[in-house]
């Protein structure tokens, strides 16, 4: 049998990440978990059927179109020829400050206003993108598994909300240099679609907090509820 190529391996990835996405939607409408502590977050408030599938539906279509376009560029790299990339004891040290730098972005902390506004982005989206996924997986598991809730949840939601305050801040901030202040490097690089982009990512952030306060006026704050 052939090797499977590194681009099948990348798409077969996203597959299995597109039907992993749909099965999660659809686990708990077959098991009907639920956690009946006072204080932890209900998933899915009185929102319908047919409109929790279409967003898992539109969830594993964006997975299976990244997937697929990332295969692609796979495909192109694999035109090129072998080269050795394994970690060795001479070169260790340099690929882990290599790593590091590029963690951190340490190019870009080079001017400082720059670099804080891209971290406030960088770190406050990894922070909400790590809150999406832990509030997922707590959402699979059997309600006496589950660990959302109580002094957890409260933890868990501090977190998350100051992730989202911090990438709501490097977005504001991100506007408010490019189309505002507007230094003469940025001026001449701003394109169309950088309004979009940058509009996008702030109905994210925004999007977030409007949803919490509607859950909140719904159902209270769970600290009421004790």
């Amino acid at each position: 049998m052939r090797r499977p190529q590194p681009h099948q391996l990348v798409l077969g990835i996203g597959v299995a990440a597109a039907l992993g996405t749909l099965a999660s939607g659809l686990l708990p409408t077959i098991t009907h978990w639920e956690d009946h502590s006072a204080v932890q977050r209900p998933v899915f408030i009185d929102i319908p059927g047919p409109v929790k599938l279409a967003f898992y539906l539109a969830i594993a279509t964006m997975l299976f179109i990244v997937s697929w376009l990332a295969s692609l560029r796979v495909q192109n790299y694999e035109r090129g020829g072998p080269d050795d990339r394994r970690t060795t004891r001479t070169n260790a040290k340099r690929r882990l400050a290599d790593f590091r730098a590029g963690v951190y972005m340490r190019t870009l902390l080079r001017d400082p206003a720059a670099g804080v506004m891209h971290s406030l982005m960088y770190f406050g989206f990894l922070g909400l993108f790590m809150a999406t996924v832990i509030l997922e997986l707590n959402h699979q598991l059997p309600g006496s598994w589950q660990f959302l809730h109580g002094d957890t949840y409260k933890a868990y939601k501090v977190g998350a909300n100051l992730a989202g305050v911090l990438f709501l801040a490097g977005i504001s901030w991100a506007i408010a240099r490019r189309y505002i202040q507007r230094p003469y490097r940025i001026r001449i690089k701003t394109k169309p679609e950088d309004a979009m982009i940058l509009g996008t990512f702030a109905v994210l952030a925004i999007t977030g907090f409007v949803t919490e306060a509607f859950r909140i006026a719904l159902i209270g704050r769970p600290d009421s509820e004790k």
